[in-house]
């Protein structure tokens, strides 16, 4: 029986509070809902093979033939690849013996390593879907070491100076600080790239050229004079970049972190995905000459490399990479130039941090 003495403002009161149970209750169904639908847009398709269809490949510890083979890999694991056979007797129709000889990336030599091959998702080069292919040759070759160094002058070693390599040598190693070797083989085609402009101490070099020996020297893709290509003809091989003291600018470019932008968000219950952005600008008033990398580090721990390109003063340019998180407080760093390879105003404003919580 209906109380007589409820008012209309009693009643519209508890309609209301019945409404908002309903409606917090509706918010809790939907935030389930979404943990456990599947996450978009999560994960990157990588297809292996192998030009010889009878090579048998190790992906992630599985044993594959050189067939085309599709994974799908979330974003911050790590596919580890093995040409288990450097060898073949055989390479489909063709009977003769065939020899492991790179990893191609999307068509372009990559790596040299048969061993041991790691790709982290979401890191360079693998930031979007991608295909692997482990490339087999007819010809034997032999081994050579290419030790590279920078020199001023005569017998004047430029010690620290960064030099790109590509395609990674058959330990997996690519570029590095002078003095260094990498080792390939005979049949190898190697593209170097000196830094155009080098600052140790107080002096500034310019790059004048490359003198190599005991190579074969071959067309450059460019004709930028700081890009060589040589092939082993020995079992060593010189190659040095040679500079010259450069006179001193009016001003001096400055790289910096302008600002730190932080995304975090959530994959399923248990992981979380990082994707930070960083602005990097020179601040100086001498444009940065080279490209330079700006590193994300998470804990101490390097999560990515980007390239940023030269720069004129007063110009920035955005960096960014993503890695997959578990619950946890972490320091997120960021380094402009943090190969040094820039001649800076002031080297100690190329740090920004923040500190990441997840919940």
């Amino acid at each position: 029986m209906r109380n007589p003495n409820r008012s209309c403002g009693d009643i519209g009161s508890a309609a209301l509070k019945r409404l908002a149970r309903y409606f917090v209750l509706g918010i809790a169904l939907w935030g389930v809902q979404v943990l456990l639908a599947p996450a978009q847009g999560t994960t990157l398709q990588i297809e292996i093979s192998a030009t010889c269809e009878n090579a048998v490949l190790l992906i992630n510890g599985r044993i594959y033939s050189g067939r085309p083979v599709t994974l799908s890999v979330p974003l911050g694991e790590t596919v580890t690849l093995q040409a288990v056979t450097r060898q073949l007797d055989n390479c489909g129709v063709q009977q003769t013996r065939h020899y492991f000889d790179r990893w191609d990336f999307n068509g372009e030599p990559y790596s040299k390593a048969p061993q041991q091959l790691r790709l982290r998702a979401g890191q360079l080069p693998f930031t979007a879907n991608a295909r692997v292919q482990a490339v087999y040759r007819s010809q034997r070759a032999d081994f050579c070491d290419v030790a590279i160094d920078a020199q001023e002058g005569a017998e004047k070693y430029l010690h620290g100076t960064f030099i790109e390599v590509r395609p990674l040598d058959i330990l997996g190693d690519g570029d590095g600080v002078t003095p260094f070797v990498r080792s390939f083989d005979t049949l190898t085609d190697i593209l170097l790239q000196a830094s155009p402009q080098v600052s140790l101490g107080n002096i500034t070099y310019r790059f004048v050229r490359w003198e190599v020996e005991g190579a074969q020297l071959l067309p450059p893709p460019s004709f930028d004079s700081t890009l060589v290509k040589l092939r082993c003809r020995v079992s060593r091989v010189l190659a040095h970049a040679i500079y010259a003291i450069a006179p001193a600018p009016s001003g001096c470019p400055d790289l910096s972190i302008r600002h730190l932008y932080v995304d975090v968000s959530q994959l399923s219950p248990y992981s979380w995905l990082l994707s930070p952005r960083a602005v990097v600008r020179n601040i100086g008033t001498v444009a940065v000459p080279i490209r330079s990398i700006t590193a994300f580090y998470l804990n101490g721990q390097l999560i990515g490399e980007v390239r940023t390109s030269p720069l004129a003063p007063g110009a920035d340019e955005q960096a960014s990479t993503t890695y997959l998180l578990t619950a946890g407080s972490y320091i997120l760093t960021v380094v402009a130039d943090s190969k040094q390879q820039v001649s800076e105003c002031n080297e100690e404003n190329n740090i920004k941090e923040t500190i990441i919580t997840v919940p």
